[in-house]
């Protein structure tokens, strides 16, 4: 499962590809696109601004409304079925989110804290300090720096579940970023399809509701955690106690350093910075490599919307992972330094 907030817990399209009927109307689009086409800076300008709004919108929506449904979550050749119960309310959001496939698993959400019940393991409490939410795929909007690197244009209606939405594509500024396809319903905003897409628009990872109440809240025991009470899980990071020992010396444009931690048990110049451009989200990872391991070449890997670069630094292994395409964890892969190392020396 991964979360809206850049969770990294780390999806083939399952769009259907177009029929003769949307053939015909979109050929039919075209020819009224070619006889207004002096009127088109004007109304792309209007249809951002539109798309923005319903944006906007949606980031309001996705903590306020009371909803219950379930959903299908794709990545790559592997499709889970899921069932979530969400609770709206400022300073009282609460949610749960269940696995209908697989082995049984659970997710909680009550405030600042997220209980983990991972199926056949002792439950786990977790403090959630970026805000995550359990609805995945939900692209955070609201920061200063969205405009400067992503677009937003409007992509036409559609129906999810049952409700009209209106479609909206987030569409990157450079080749640094992944795009976004939402589909949003049309009184609420709430999105009920979110699929993100590479510089070709093909579907990388995507969720789809497939049963939904709108404004329904869910009862008190479809909120709580079922089994036993969760206890806290050992810290697994703790803070740096100083400065970074390593730095990113070539950070693609728009990213900028978030926060650094240390693991619990290990070297202290082991480290976990993580690297954000206010929607899509880098860890990188410095890890001891181990006297024994033999060095490795680099090694690069999908696994859907993620993206994952290893390198071997002599006794370092660096390891980084987001929600990018495999260009920009590879550029920053590349350029982790030691902080003790001369800026700009290779």
């Amino acid at each position: 499962m991964r979360g809206s907030g850049g969770v990294h817990a780390r999806t083939a399209s399952l769009l259907p590809g177009p029929s003769a009927g949307r053939r015909l109307a979109a050929l039919a689009a075209a020819a009224v696109l070619a006889c207004v086409h002096a009127a088109k800076p004007h109304a792309e300008a209007a249809g951002a601004d539109a798309a923005h709004g319903l944006i906007a919108r949606m980031s309001a929506a996705v903590g306020s409304t009371d909803y219950q449904g379930s959903f299908i979550y794709a990545r790559g050749a592997q499709i889970d079925a899921l069932r979530i119960f969400h609770a709206g309310g400022p300073g009282n959001e609460r949610e749960r989110l269940v696995s209908m496939s697989g082995p049984r698993s659970e997710i909680v959400r009550s405030g600042g804290a997220i209980t983990c019940l991972p199926a056949g393991q002792p439950a786990v409490l977790l403090p959630n300090r970026a805000g995550t939410r359990l609805l995945p795929l939900v692209p955070d909007v609201r920061g200063e720096r969205f405009p400067k690197y992503y677009r937003a244009d409007l992509g036409g209606e559609d129906r999810v579940a049952g409700y009209r939405t209106r479609i909206v594509d987030i569409v990157p500024r450079d080749a640094y970023r992944h795009g976004y396809r939402l589909w949003l319903e049309e009184s609420t905003y709430l999105p009920l399809r979110s699929a993100v897409v590479d510089a070709g628009r093909h579907t990388l990872e995507q969720f789809m509701f497939v049963a939904l109440e709108v404004g329904a809240r869910p009862k008190e025991s479809d909120l709580a955690p079922s089994g036993t009470a969760a206890a806290s899980a050992p810290p697994a990071e703790m803070p740096l106690g100083g400065p970074p020992q390593w730095r990113v010396e070539d950070l693609p444009p728009g990213f900028y350093f978030l926060r650094a931690q240390r693991p619990a048990e290990g070297p202290t110049q082991a480290e976990h910075q993580l690297y954000t451009d206010g929607l899509a989200n880098v860890s990188v990872y410095v890890e001891a490599r181990g006297e024994r391991a033999p060095a490795m070449p680099d090694r690069a890997d999908a696994r859907g919307a993620l993206s994952i670069y290893t390198r071997d630094d002599g006794a370092w292994k660096i390891t980084v992972l987001g929600d990018v395409p495999r260009a920009t964890a590879q550029r920053i892969a590349l350029s982790v330094k030691s902080a003790a190392e001369p800026a700009g020396r290779r």
